[in-house]
């Protein structure tokens, strides 16, 4: 009988086993349904927060800061605040932009920020602008920066000097062009048959060989007229007290000094022109410039400066934007952009300053 007994539990115990079982397949399935169901939830949502984000962000690119629509974002990041020529390169850009759908946005803005160039164009592709103009350099960060944004789909061009490798298009003024310019001043200001001229530049500078072949051709060609004795001075890496020094070297003899003193960049005119007024130099020789600010701008009207030759900061603000349209809307643009420069003398300078 206990037998009968054992056997009895053993069957009951069998069977509550297979309901427990059963249960646990059940509740098993109940939760892998909740699993899926929640993984489907999550799908669900995050995709609605991702269609969400692409809606609004077409949104707000619809309106900019003015209520004004537009169809790109575009980033503009220069070398420094303080120079006139970058700052009007941007407000040409922004203002030509505005008219045509394109919101140009300056980024580096603050003064006394340790960012670097790099920084900022990562900033912009992490804003996911729809392109940046950038004013170059040969640095390898800034080009690992721009290789970045380019995987990102998001196209640079340079401007004013370069950056080679995965910007789309370099907008320049033409080194040889911008030598002739200053060999056309040289004629058009010079006082004497055989006028003694001292050119400062950067030898190891890209470009500057083009631009010295500009002038001499030039010289040769328009100015055969002249017997210009021109004397080249390499001032690259010189502080700018020691700029200021050779500067009033070179002024001060009189049996030595230049008629013409020629500086081919706008660090180099400041620097220059400021030894000129602070050893009360003004007079000694005809100062032709590049870049302009405002107090070079007045020099030229005080006629302290003969001339200032500088980018044409209209033309290039329009060709950065339209380059970048036309590689947005096409998918191509010219690798290598040449725009005019423009030559500002007493004649013409009340323009700019009004501009300014």
């Amino acid at each position: 009988m206990m037998d009968n007994e054992k056997s009895s539990m053993t069957d009951a115990d069998e069977k509550n086993s297979g309901i427990d079982a059963e249960d646990n397949k059940i509740q098993k399935r109940k939760l892998d349904k909740y699993g899926l169901y929640t993984v489907i939830l999550l799908i669900f949502f995050a995709t609605a927060i991702v269609v969400i984000s692409l809606y609004m962000h077409s949104k707000l690119k619809e309106v900019n800061k003015d209520g004004t629509k537009y169809k790109y974002h575009f980033a503009f990041i220069s070398k420094s605040e303080d120079s006139y020529t970058a700052n009007h390169i941007y407000e040409e850009a922004r203002n030509y932009g505005k008219q045509h759908g394109v919101y140009v946005e300056k980024l580096k803005t603050g003064s006394g920020t340790d960012y670097t160039d790099d920084d900022y164009v990562r900033m912009a592709a992490a804003m996911q602008v729809d392109g940046i103009i950038l004013e170059g350099s040969d640095e390898e960060e800034l080009k690992a920066a721009i290789d970045e944004a380019t995987e990102g789909e998001i196209p640079t061009i340079t401007l004013l000097s370069d950056c080679p490798g995965s910007r789309k298009s370099f907008i320049e003024i033409g080194d040889y062009n911008l030598g002739r310019e200053y060999a056309r001043t040289i004629i058009n200001i010079t006082k004497t048959r055989k006028p003694k001229v001292v050119v400062f530049v950067d030898e190891e500078a890209e470009g500057t060989e083009r631009l010295l072949d500009g002038i001499r051709i030039t010289l040769a060609n328009e100015g055969n007229h002249l017997n210009v004795d021109m004397q080249i001075v390499d001032v690259a890496g010189l502080a700018n007290f020691r700029l200021s020094d050779l500067a009033k070297v070179t002024l001060t003899d009189k049996y030595e000094r230049p008629d013409i003193l020629i500086c081919v960049n706008e660090h180099d005119t400041k620097i220059v022109y400021q030894a000129v007024r602070d050893y009360n130099l003004v007079g000694n020789a005809q100062i032709i410039g590049y870049g302009v600010s405002d107090s070079l701008l007045k020099a030229v009207r005080d006629e302290e400066i003969a001339a200032l030759i500088d980018v044409d900061a209209g033309q290039l603000g329009m060709v950065c934007v339209d380059a970048l349209v036309n590689y947005k809307n096409h998918g191509s643009v010219s690798d290598y952009i040449i725009v005019d420069d423009t030559v500002i003398t007493k004649d013409n300078v009340e323009r700019y300053l009004d501009e300014d």
